[in-house]
């Protein structure tokens, strides 16, 4: 995520630490008086209960990094103000207004006044929410709280995070952070500014090969193929689907290729179907190697083991 990881920001010095403790109910307490109503409830086979959370400001965005370990389900209502949440580690999956969106490293979620949330998420989880002011988001356009896709998403999660790393280490200028990420969330809010001109019409080519190399993509994970061979079977140089990759996704296409496969391994591991099946085996029909680095790759984005993830579908109800 940019050179900013969560053990740094454990650390930093512009964080202060409101709280770090193993109690359900003060780690329930303390986040539905900051961000809106709010219910949760520990989930079954969680593990053991832990959570910190640690503050700081620029200007009138308000940073907080939340760790924690424990299988969660919470239900809240946005009010007052929205929520940047961009995942460092592990993922959410949420049901905004009704509509599920799954939000992972790399990704992140934009949450609006009056947004009505129920989510759970993986038994660890780091990320950072930045609380938005009501007035940086009025006029907002955008029909997905999603960011995933797309110039204007990836700006808006690269000023989230520059504004989180300016409060962290108490940078020098951090007013401009806060001004940036207030003049990405105009560009987010307004597509309409943003897609005027010859730009809008390379924009959308660019938009459909990214969507339709991830389609070839999904069709072929379990064929272990090179960027070369994609570009063959889209007609594209590489030169191209690499800008093509960056611009949209901010990862590579090889990168965007593993992070396909990671969620194939996951859905895999969730479906019952799949019992008779060993981990390994699931591994190589998600077409990742079996072995240790898939094994902590998986951890490392999804917050929770292999084996965790296939005994959390016998566990839920």
């Amino acid at each position: 995520m940019a050179g900013l990881q969560p053990r740094q920001l454990l650390e930093a010095p512009g964080l202060h630490t409101v709280l770090h403790t193993g109690a359900f109910g003060r780690w329930d307490s303390l986040v539905a008086r900051t961000l809106g109503h709010h219910r949760s409830r520990l989930l079954p086979g969680s593990p053991p209960f832990e959570a910190q959370i640690r503050c700081g400001a620029v200007e009138e965005f308000q940073v907080l990094l939340l760790r924690g370990c424990g299988r969660l389900e919470l239900e809240r209502e946005q009010c007052g103000h929205g929520v940047l949440w961009i995942p460092l580690q592990g993922l959410t999956q949420e049901w905004v207004n009704g509509v599920e969106r799954v939000a992972e490293p790399g990704m992140a979620l934009l949450f609006r006044p009056g947004d009505a949330m129920r989510g759970c998420t993986s038994d660890a989880i780091t990320g950072l929410s930045i609380l938005i002011p009501e007035s940086c988001l009025r006029g907002a356009m955008a029909p997905s709280p999603l960011l995933d896709q797309g110039h204007a998403s990836r700006q808006l999660i690269a000023a989230g995070l520059q504004l989180a790393r300016a409060a962290a280490w108490e940078l020098g200028g951090s007013e401009h952070a806060a001004a940036a990420l207030a003049e990405a969330l105009q560009q987010w809010g307004h597509p309409l500014d943003r897609d005027r001109g010859p730009e809008r019409i390379t924009a959308r080519r660019r938009r459909q090969a990214v969507a339709e190399a991830r389609d070839w993509m999904r069709e072929h994970l379990a064929h272990r193929f090179r960027i070369e061979e994609l570009g063959r079977a889209m007609g594209l140089s590489v030169r191209t689907l690499q800008y093509g990759f960056q611009e949209e996704l901010g990862r590579s296409p090889m990168a965007e290729a593993r992070r396909l496969r990671l969620s194939r391994l996951r859905q895999l591991l969730l479906e019952s179907g799949q019992d008779h099946r060993s981990i390994a085996e699931l591994m190589q029909a998600a077409g990742l190697l079996a072995c240790g680095a898939t094994a902590a790759d998986y951890r490392s984005r999804w917050g929770e083991s292999l084996r965790c993830t296939r005994r959390r579908r016998s566990l839920e109800p």
